[in-house]
């Protein structure tokens, strides 16, 4: 079963949508507003949203009328649990190496919410992968069972659902239906972007990320020095520098990225306090001119979707599912702890010499 035929196939009024929403992360982000336009393409006039941060709601998505609360409020997470009749978990790697105490949290929430609550709960688009720690398998199993049906992304989810649940589906990421949605309302946004940008021909979009699991803080400072290091050495190259999560998450980070830019003037900074399907939308139109050296999953999903060059970097199995899902052989991967200046240096030769 496709997400697009459990939407046509299921009454989903008065639904509450469960995710890593609102903690400015540009995949989560994006999964939320993908699933918020294929509901409101649906004909779904009343949802609820969980979210992080909710007066910061508008400035990261449109407005579909759907309700939000604050996921920190028990009493309101508890009052949405009781009024709604279903909770859809919408998308993310929620059971793999990032798992953390606040996803076991969520899964015992979906167990209470069907066994003691009586609710429908339905898993769209999600990824538990067996790079998780103990934990993440003890949640993984309680979320399975709670759930009356899974939508997986790729086959390692499929497989590691299915010894839970016999009510599992292989679909894919819930980024791929973007396709399948009427964006014209986002032509001002990407205007707006496309004017702060100011793009002059080709350019490095490099997004360098936090380690969430402590085991690979290393490798990820690595890898944020060899960018560093690589930008310094191109400084007759444009370059965008994203920060992938707001400066509340990763302020360590956004300090960095300013004395980089102070120190290298060709450097463009943009953090993800934007709509997440305007910079979908931004690399779609300027796919020619860009160049992806990112590990998250979901920029390189949107590299991949809008013909944008990419280096394939891998940090955690789902995104060696998703490379292996694109025809990326492993021999062709990027374990990122491997990577090296002279890797980076030769992609943006290759990719400036126009072989990328």
């Amino acid at each position: 079963m496709k997400l697009t035929t459990f939407l046509q196939k299921h009454h989903l009024e008065r639904s509450l949508l469960i995710g890593y929403y609102g903690g400015g992360n540009y995949g989560d982000e994006l999964l939320l507003e993908t699933l918020q336009n294929l509901l409101a393409k649906q004909g779904i006039q009343q949802a609820t949203i969980a979210y992080q941060n909710p007066a910061s709601y508008a400035t990261m998505h449109h407005d579909f009328g759907y309700k939000r609360i604050d996921v920190h409020s028990k009493k309101a997470l508890m009052l949405a649990a009781l009024h709604n009749k279903q909770i859809l978990v919408g998308g993310g790697g929620l059971w793999g190496v990032d798992m953390n105490a606040n996803t076991f949290m969520l899964s015992i929430f979906l167990f209470a919410c069907r066994y003691l609550l009586g609710k429908k709960v339905y898993l769209l688009g999600i990824g538990y992968y067996s790079s998780t720690t103990r934990l993440g398998r003890a949640g993984a199993w309680l979320a399975g069972k709670a759930a009356h049906l899974i939508l997986a992304r790729d086959n390692e989810t499929f497989h590691n659902f299915g010894k839970i649940s016999r009510h599992v589906y292989l679909d894919r990421d819930i980024a791929w239906y973007i396709s399948e949605l009427d964006l014209t309302a986002y032509d001002p946004d990407v205007a707006a972007l496309e004017k702060k940008m100011q793009l002059a021909g080709k350019t490095l979009f490099f997004a360098p990320r936090r380690s969430q699991a402590k085991r690979q803080h290393q490798e990820f400072t690595s890898l944020n020095q060899l960018i560093a290091d690589c930008v310094a050495l191109n400084q007759e190259k444009h370059a965008i520098l994203a920060l992938a999560e707001s400066e509340a998450k990763s302020p360590d980070l956004h300090q960095w990225a300013r004395t980089l830019q102070a120190k290298n003037p060709q450097l463009t900074l943009l953090d993800f306090a934007h709509n997440p399907i305007t910079l979908f939308l931004f690399f779609r139109k300027h796919y020619g001119d860009l160049a992806l050296i990112a590990p998250q999953l979901h920029l390189i999903i949107t590299a991949h979707l809008t013909q944008t060059a990419f280096l394939p970097i891998v940090y955690d199995n789902k995104v060696s599912a998703l490379l292996d899902h694109i025809g990326i052989p492993t021999s062709k991967t990027l374990p990122i702890g491997t990577i090296t200046a002279p890797i980076l240096q030769n992609f943006i030769d290759d990719y400036w010499g126009g072989s990328a």
